[in-house]
């Protein structure tokens, strides 16, 4: 049976990333840390953090996206295989954070249910493969079936991508969010009357 050759050391450091995202409804906004098991998880410690979207500045996300992607941590074992209790152990975990993260969220916004809470979620994902460089990879992801969401591949949508070096400061941090969440399916931004085309009338 053929067996794939051995990695690299620089290949088995390209697999070493933090990721935190950036979500956004109508009534909050929302920074997560994440965790990795050969997918991303809640963090079970990282920064997270939310606020009503009208208070949102890009001071607030830049410093509170820094916070959640620094906190991240990366679990993987290259080459080796995780044990399924320490697994279902992170799970658990992981998911009582959510949940109590969720419902913080869901009194404090004032909904009814968590699930009504995310229906209009829009989303931006990262990843820092902090072994390599100092620059965070933002990406747009658009709604999908289901309440999930889903990536464009980058070589056909390169506008859904943002590469931001981390020297940056916390507002400049901030901007780059906003504007990659510019590029989420979904997403509205409120502009002056001046500035918004002209409606017009369907055919027919």
């Amino acid at each position: 049976m053929f067996r794939p050759p051995p990695l690299t050391p620089e290949q088995i450091r390209r697999f070493y990333y933090k990721s935190a995202d950036f979500c956004r409804a109508p009534k909050f906004v929302a920074i997560i840390s994440k965790e990795i098991w050969g997918g991303s998880y809640f963090s079970r410690t990282g920064w997270c953090a939310h606020a009503p979207v009208e208070k949102v500045t890009p001071l607030w996300l830049g410093e509170n996206f820094r916070k959640a992607l620094l906190s991240s941590e990366y679990f993987n074992k290259p080459g080796e295989e995780h044990e399924w209790d320490d697994i279902n152990a992170m799970k658990r975990a992981s998911n009582a954070r959510r949940l109590a993260f969720d419902e913080e969220m869901r009194q404090a916004y004032g909904f009814k249910t968590i699930e009504t809470m995310w229906r209009k979620e829009d989303f931006v994902n990262s990843e820092w493969h902090y072994r390599i460089n100092d620059f965070v990879t933002l990406d747009a992801w658009r709604r999908a079936g289901g309440g999930g969401h889903v990536g464009w591949p980058r070589s056909k949508f390169p506008q859904k991508y943002l590469d931001v070096p981390l020297s940056v400061s916390d507002e400049e941090l901030g901007q780059a969010l906003l504007k990659t969440m510019a590029q989420c399916e979904g997403y509205n931004v409120k502009r002056p009357v001046s500035e918004r085309p002209a409606s017009k009338k369907p055919k027919g």
